[in-house]
């Protein structure tokens, strides 16, 4: 199955902050691109499509040159979905890694996935 884009969408710790909401550019170029946004969760519908929309790679998501359309919403529930397991599993939780999130026009697939729990006795601050 191939997608418009491939995007990486995930949970990862900060020490001072906790776990952060993560999207990016995914696939082989994620630590190329260095295209991303993060937010703390709980991450809503309006405040994952602005995620999306901070990303470099958005107009792919548009059409870009004949490309078919990918459905913005379908994108943001997923975006929500992985905010609510940060905000439900946050302290178990060292890092989700859902790359690459194919975005496709049916809707957003999801190709490969880690998730690292936290160690026990771990603290928040490091």
């Amino acid at each position: 199955m191939t997608g418009v884009a491939e995007l990486a969408l995930g949970v990862v710790r900060d020490p001072l902050l906790g776990p952060l909401v993560m999207v990016a550019a995914g696939g082989t170029t994620t630590e190329l691109a260095h295209d991303r946004a993060v937010a703390l969760p709980p991450v809503d519908v309006a405040l994952a499509r602005e995620l999306l929309d901070r990303l470099r790679i958005r107009p792919l998501l548009d059409g870009f040159r004949g490309q078919p359309r990918v459905d913005p919403d379908q994108l943001a529930a997923a975006v929500v979905a992985v905010s609510a397991l940060a905000a439900e599993l946050g302290d178990e939780l060292e890092a989700l890694d859902v790359n690459p999130l194919l975005a496709t026009p049916a809707g957003p697939v999801a190709v490969d996935a880690l998730v690292l729990p936290r160690r026990t006795g771990e603290s928040t601050f490091g």
